[in-house]
C-alpha cells in the first residue's frame, strides 16, 4: 500500500477539505475544548499525516512526558493502520517513517512562550539538524493575547505551521480569534465528538461539523472502513466460523455465516444448550479433555470466581476449541476496568490474548467494536480478514449486538454477494 492510499482512507482528507487545505506554511491554527474532549489526539492526527507526506515534525508538550507523548502517537497510529488494513512491512515502513520524521521536546511545570519556541526551534536545527515544516504546542495558553499574536509572527517568519490546542470551558470564546488562521472546536454531544471549523484560512467559516469516535478521534461510524478500497475479505464459501451455537451471540453469528454461505462448526457437549444444528460437532470425552484448565487458574485470570462444577468447566473446554481453531476472533460482551470481558466467554477472550489472535470485542455497552493492540483495547471498525474465524459471546444479546454480528458479516462479504 502507498502512502497516498493511507491518506485518502485517513480522516484528515475531510478534515482538509473542512479548512480550505489545512494549515499552510506561515499559518497559526488551534484545536479547542473542554479537557477530556480529544484535543491532543486530534493534533497527533494532524502530526502523523504531515509525517507520512514526508514533512518533519516537532512535538512540543507543556503537559506530559516523551513517553506518553510517543504512547499516544502509538495508539492513534494503530487505529489509522487498522481502518486502512495496514500491515506488515507497509505498517513497519511507516512505523519508521515516523521515528525519523517526529521529534518530542516536553516542557513541563514552568511558561511556555513564542520566545521558548523560537528558541527550541533554533536548538534543534543548529544541534540536531532537525529543521520542522510542523510544530504541534499541546496545552498552549491561548488567553495571552501577547503570546498568541508571536506565535503568529513566528510562524510567518519561519514560514512553517504550527498548531495548538488549548482548554476552552463550554462554548466559551477565544480571545485575538483574528490571530488565528484556523480555529478547530471539539465539543461532546451524546457518545461522539463533533469537531466545528469556526476560522479558515483567516476568515470566519461556514458552520459545519465532523462526527469523530472520541476512543480514536477516526470519524464515527461505518465511514471509518472504506468497502471501495479496502482489500477484500475472503470468500464467503472458503470461510468457517467456529462456535458453540447457543442461544444469544453464537446463534445470530450461526445465522449470518448460513446467510452468506460460510461454513459452521458449532462445538457441543452432553447437557449443554444448543439452537444451532448446522455444523454440530459433539465432543466425546477425550476432546473436551483437550481443553482442560484449571479454575482456579481462570479465576485468577478473569478476577473473578468459578467454583468446580461439571458444565462450566466443560464451557470453558469448549471455548478452547473454537479459539484454538481460530485466526481472528469476534465475542460479543462487556469489556470491563479490568480489561477482561464479561461472563463465561470472557475465557474465549483471554485465550486469544493469550495465543496472539486477532481479536475483537463488541461492547453491548458502549455500542462499539474494540480491537486489542496487545496492551490496550482500541476502538475500530471490525472486518472479518482470515478464512478461519470463532463468533461467540453473550447469551443476553442487545439489538445494537445483533446488528453488529450482522453489519461485521455483511461488511466482510457483501461484495461477494453483489458479484
Amino acid at each position: 500500500m502507498s502512502y497516498a492510499e493511507l491518506f485518502e482512507r485517513s480522516p484528515m482528507r475531510i478534515f482538509e477539505r473542512s479548512t480550505n487545505g489545512g494549515l499552510a506554511n506561515g499559518q497559526l491554527g488551534a484545536i479547542i475544548g473542554r479537557a477530556g474532549v480529544g484535543k491532543s489526539a486530534l493534533l497527533v492526527h494532524v502530526a502523523l499525516d504531515r509525517l507520512f507526506r514526508d514533512q518533519k515534525v516537532l512535538h512540543i508538550s507543556l503537559r506530559e512526558g516523551a513517553e506518553h507523548v510517543r504512547t499516544f502517537y502509538s495508539e492513534i497510529f494503530e487505529g489509522i493502520a487498522r481502518v486502512s488494513r495496514l500491515k506488515g512491512p507497509d505498517r513497519d515502513r511507516a512505523l519508521v517513517k515516523i521515528e525519523k520524521g517526529r521529534l518530542v521536546q516536553c516542557y513541563l511545570d514552568r511558561g511556555f512562550g513564542a520566545a521558548d519556541l523560537d528558541k527550541a526551534i533554533s536548538f534543534t536545527a543548529d544541534v540536531m539538524h532537525f529543521v520542522p515544516d510542523l510544530v504541534v504546542v499541546d496545552g498552549f495558553d491561548t488567553a495571552n493575547e501577547a503570546e498568541v499574536k508571536g506565535l503568529a509572527e513566528l510562524a510567518k517568519a519561519r514560514n512553517l505551521s504550527i498548531w495548538t490546542s488549548a482548554r476552552v470551558d463550554g462554548g466559551a470564546a477565544i480571545g485575538t480569534e483574528s490571530a488565528w488562521d484556523t480555529l478547530i472546536r471539539l465539543d461532546p454531544v451524546d457518545t461522539v465528538i463533533e469537531l466545528k471549523v469556526e476560522r479558515a484560512g483567516g476568515a470566519a467559516a461556514e458552520a459545519m461539523g465532523l462526527q469523530l469516535d472520541p476512543s480514536t478521534m477516526l470519524l464515527s461510524g461505518e465511514d471509518t472502513w472504506d468497502a471501495a478500497s479496502a482489500p477484500p475479505s475472503p470468500k464467503p464459501a472458503d470461510c468457517t466460523v467456529y462456535s458453540g451455537g447457543a442461544p444469544g451471540a453464537e446463534a445470530v453469528f450461526g445465522e449470518a455465516a448460513e446467510r452468506f454461505g460460510v461454513t459452521e462448526m458449532n462445538f457441543t457437549f452432553d447437557g449443554h444448550k444448543q439452537v444451532r444444528e448446522r455444523g454440530r460437532h459433539m465432543l466425546a470425552e477425550r476432546e473436551l479433555a483437550a481443553g482442560d484448565v484449571s479454575l482456579v487458574y481462570v479465576s485468577k485470570r478473569l478476577n473473578r470466581t468459578y467454583s468446580e462444577g461439571t458444565m462450566i468447566r466443560r464451557v470453558l473446554q469448549s471455548l478452547w476449541h473454537q479459539v484454538s481453531r481460530a485466526q481472528q476472533v469476534f465475542v460479543v460482551g462487556t469489556i470491563l476496568d479490568d480489561g477482561t470481558v464479561t461472563g463465561g466467554t470472557g475465557w474465549s477472550v483471554e485465550l486469544a490474548r493469550m495465543w496472539h489472535k486477532d481479536l475483537w470485542v463488541y461492547d453491548q455497552e458502549k455500542e462499539s467494536w474494540f480491537h486489542w493492540t496487545g496492551e490496550r483495547w482500541v476502538a475500530g471498525v471490525a472486518v472479518i480478514e482470515s478464512p478461519h474465524f470463532c463468533g461467540t459471546g453473550t447469551r443476553y444479546l442487545t439489538e445494537a449486538g445483533a446488528r453488529a454480528v450482522n453489519a461485521l458479516f455483511e461488511r466482510s462479504f457483501g461484495q461477494h454477494a453483489a458479484s
